[in-house]
């Protein structure tokens, strides 16, 4: 089983969310490494550095698109209205998320759709 301990002490560093905060996460963070346990070839690489990233990641994507933590805002003035936005937060955490799978690719079964014959 991965490390749930690693996955959560890794996202806190990727995300610059704090370990309190994340409690509120701990069902997203949880099916996150599931997710990535169920795909990977060989079990006993679970606690590799690279997979407890994957799933940490994974988790960050997850959190990212609830929305609830988005600070999209960094720039405001009130004279003359000006608002700047960040790039959006869930875009981010996607790359992160697609780069830490595709570092780990030889590592996990591939689930894509085989046309094998007709």
């Amino acid at each position: 089983m991965i490390d749930i301990e690693s996955v959560t002490e890794t996202l806190c560093t990727i995300s610059g969310i704090s370990a309190e905060e994340l409690e509120n996460y701990s069902v997203l963070i949880q099916n996150s490494a599931s997710v990535v346990e169920t795909s990977l070839i060989d079990k006993s690489l679970e606690n590799d550095s690279r997979i407890i990233y994957l799933a940490a990641t994974r988790a960050y994507y997850n959190i990212m698109l609830t929305g609830t933590n988005a600070d999209d805002v960094s720039d405001f003035a009130a004279g003359d209205i000006k608002i700047s936005l960040r790039s959006q937060p869930a875009e981010s955490a996607l790359k992160l998320y697609q780069e830490a799978a595709e570092a780990v690719s030889g590592l996990l079964r591939d689930n894509g759709f085989v046309f094998r014959g007709v």
